[in-house]
């Protein structure tokens, strides 16, 4: 399977049991170079929203090519790599002008 920065693909996150798993959502923001590798960088996405967190995005209909089941944001600090073949689906992309935002907080996060 394919991935492109911006898809929103649900990926495996353990219990910190190691005994099973949640699926959940996240955002693809790796590159074809990354992806050769066979591995994918993305940002997790949650529907909890923390009052007066300034490291979240929320993410309406109008963001995405396909509407989310609930109320979400992408936590711009959660950035981890994971093989991409435990990725278990992609469910939408995020639109041009809400990946920029994205990237753009990352950047400046890590500046």
């Amino acid at each position: 399977m394919n991935f492109s920065k911006g898809d929103i693909v649900i990926i495996p996150v353990p219990f910190t049991d190691n005994k099973g798993y949640k699926l959940r959502p996240a955002v693809v923001i790796s590159n074809e170079a990354v992806h050769k590798t066979g591995d994918v960088m993305i940002v997790q996405i949650t529907s909890k929203f923390k009052q007066d967190d300034h490291l979240s995005i929320l993410i309406i209909d109008s963001d995405v090519t396909e509407s989310l089941p609930v109320k979400s944001y992408i936590r711009v600090h959660k950035i981890f790599v994971l093989e991409q073949r435990l990725i278990k689906g992609k469910v939408s992309s995020l639109k041009i002008a809400k990946y920029q935002e994205l990237v753009k907080m990352i950047n400046h996060i890590i500046e």
